[in-house]
């Protein structure tokens, strides 16, 4: 349990360091139906989100490979440029 609430103090410090805010803010519903498990293939009731998410935060590395995938992270290292280059199209 402790390692899960390490990891998210993690995640919250990666959030802080390479989150996308124009993509986050633009696109706040896709982000919470992201968190709740609402969309997609992965529909969940709330108590059963909670789990996943209990056992997500189990391994930090998944979670963050998520979040870059669908661009609410930048990739570690990358200039200013680019990050404006990706949200023209916001």
């Amino acid at each position: 349990m402790i390692d899960r609430l390490t990891n998210l103090v993690k995640l919250i410090r990666i959030l802080r360091e390479r989150g996308n805010w124009p993509l986050i803010r633009h696109s706040r519903q896709q982000l919470r139906d992201f968190l709740f498990c609402r969309s997609g293939m992965n529909r969940k009731s709330i108590f059963s989100a909670v789990i996943y998410w209990l056992y997500m935060l189990k391994g930090l590395d998944v979670l963050v490979w998520r979040l870059e995938t669908f661009g609410f992270l930048y990739l570690p290292g990358q200039s200013e440029e680019t990050k404006q280059r990706l949200n023209t199209y916001l």
